[in-house]
């Protein structure tokens, strides 16, 4: 079996998981926490984890590990401004 480490595709996957578990925790800290613990539960984490290893695998080649993170991380967030990127967009 050949395993090799595609470093794009690791930078990307730490990056994404290191900003989500930041995002849960100042989420954890909103007066409003309870009501929307869902936005940052192990569930909802799991579900934003399988989204960001389909992204890893489609990555274009024009951005860095980093530049497709803070994509990826803005959307799935729900930042103010965030779009939908074509290149992690999930179709049927």
């Amino acid at each position: 079996m050949d395993i090799t480490l595609d470093w794009k595709k690791f930078q990307f996957i730490t990056e994404v998981q290191t900003a989500l578990i930041n995002n849960a925790t100042n989420l954890a800290l909103e007066e409003d926490a309870k009501k929307n613990r869902h936005e940052f539960s192990a569930t909802g984490t799991l579900i934003k984890m399988d989204d960001a290893f389909y992204a890893a695998e489609r990555i274009p080649a024009s951005l860095s590990a980093h530049e497709a993170a803070c994509q990826f991380v803005h959307f799935i967030c729900g930042h103010e401004g965030a779009e939908l990127q074509n290149w992690f967009a999930r179709t049927k």
